[in-house]
């Protein structure tokens, strides 16, 4: 409602307070409205809430739906000094030996010590080239009168997998040494340098030493080591790119990088050091446990809410009734592929048991004999090739509940429908409200002035009495 002006005048009413107490009067019915309104927001807003449970829930039925989560597998190392693991559920449960002979690692070179790492080594505008043992090629500026810090700072700057220091080594001479270290592991990462003037300069009308500046930086990684016996020859070659080395159940192979994902079915082993351990692949209980315990905790979630709400805000709600006894309908009811006896049918055969408040509980230990007893029949309590698995039905029912047609969304709508049509009232209402307010102003603004007019009358035929000795 716009908030009409209200002023006060001479005369003996009091226009203000009386508009005032009659408009006080006439707001009764805007007022109910205006609360109703409330109402309904709340109740939507409370709608919202049970709709966001049921997506929780639905969520924690994912991974059961599928009777995957029966094969959650963990990787245990019994050294994992030397590796530790991870499995996924397309791996196969046992014991594997694993050696790991030797760790991929990267290339690390040392080139020749200069006297000062500062110092203008009196090269030309020159182009470093980096070969990989991928076959791979980069390329690096030097620009003319380079230092071994400048040139250091070039490689950096260019990103090619190469990072490069300068580094004091002894008290020699010429002690500061161009270190370059490969920032990937693996054979493939070794890599070759060479150093030659750009094109664009003319050779012929320079110093030969300052064609020579770089040759420092020539290294050929091929002729580095002895192909038969591994000996390092060009003691520049400090460390060198290799690939991981591994034996697992015997049975040796390589691997470019220390995570190796294809040596053993559906597991992950990340390698840290040389050394042997034993990998088991066995269930993961404890994450088996967890997802079962988050479909128990997202449905009494559900159930708490709708409990509370329907006692509340939403008191009376046909419709939050309607949801309990749908799911508590689907508890009673076994899956069709189990007689209950042979095999199990029901939740509370594998730990989940309906409560007298209408939540569930769960009870590890029932739940962990139950998968040992039988693991495939605990997987298709919750879902199987029927459908009708508990995880199954309440994913429909959930689907049917927030679907286009679903009671909750059917409720939602309902009430925004309300909402709407209330805040149409509420504006006419408003309109109307300005409308009769301003006509009580004139109403008693008229009728101060007449008051007003009569009393300044009486009191001139008083004034005029007394004057005429009447």
């Amino acid at each position: 409602m716009a908030s009409a002006s209200i002023s006060s005048s001479n005369g003996p009413l009091d226009v203000q307070g009386m508009v005032s107490q009659l408009m006080t009067a006439a707001k009764q019915p805007l007022n109910r409205m205006n609360s109703q309104l409330q109402t309904d927001n709340t109740k939507i807003s409370d709608y919202g809430a049970v709709s966001s449970d049921l997506t929780t829930l639905q969520s924690a039925l994912t991974p059961l739906s599928s009777g995957a989560f029966i094969n959650t597998l963990k990787a245990a190392s019994s050294n994992s000094n030397v590796l530790n693991a991870a499995a996924s559920n397309a791996a196969n449960a046992g014991q594997y030996n694993v050696d790991v002979n030797a760790l991929a690692s990267s290339q690390n070179l040392a080139y020749a010590g200069q006297a000062d790492e500062n110092a203008d080594l009196g090269n030309l505008d020159s182009t470093l080239t980096f070969t990989f043992g991928s076959g791979s090629t980069s390329t690096v500026h030097i620009a003319a009168d380079a230092s071994l810090d400048s040139i250091a700072t070039a490689i950096n700057a260019a990103g090619i997998g190469v990072a490069a220091s300068v580094v004091k080594a002894g008290s020699n001479a010429a002690p500061y040494r161009l270190v370059l270290t490969g920032t990937n592991v693996g054979s493939g990462q070794a890599f070759s340098t060479s150093v030659a003037t750009n094109p664009s300069i003319d050779t012929t009308q320079v110093a030969p030493a300052s064609l020579g500046a770089l040759s420092f930086l020539d290294f050929d990684v091929s002729s580095a080591v002895d192909t038969s016996s591994g000996t390092v020859i060009d003691k520049r070659l400090t460390a060198q790119a290799q690939d991981a080395n591994l034996t697992v159940n015997g049975l040796t192979m390589t691997n470019t990088s220390n995570t190796v994902d294809n040596a053993i079915r559906g597991v992950t082993m990340n390698l840290t050091q040389s050394g042997s351990t034993v990998l088991t692949i066995d269930r993961d209980m404890d994450a088996i446990q967890a997802q079962v315990q988050n479909f128990v905790t997202s449905y009494n979630k559900v159930i708490g809410d709708a409990t509370a709400l329907y006692g509340g805000p939403l008191q009376g709600d046909f419709n939050l009734v309607q949801l309990q006894t749908t799911f508590n309908s689907l508890l009673q009811t076994p899956i069709s592929s189990a007689d209950g006896t042979s095999r199990v049918a029901y939740l509370a055969q594998v730990g989940v048991s309906l409560q007298k408040d209408g939540t569930l509980s769960l009870d590890s230990t029932a739940l962990k004999q139950a998968i040992a007893a039988n693991a495939p029949a605990v997987a298709d309590v919750f879902g199987n090739t029927t459908g009708d698995g508990f995880a199954q039905r309440f994913n429909q029912a959930i689907n049917n509940l927030l679907g286009p047609q679903g009671l909750v969304t059917t409720r939602v709508n309902s009430l925004n429908k309300m909402v709407g049509d209330q805040k149409d009232a509420i504006s006419r209402e408003n309109t109307r409200l300005d409308t009769q307010q301003q006509g009580y102003m004139e109403q008693y603004s008229n009728l101060n002035s007449a008051l007003e007019k009569m009393q300044k009358t009486s009191s001139s035929l008083q004034s005029m009495l007394k004057a005429s000795g009447g």
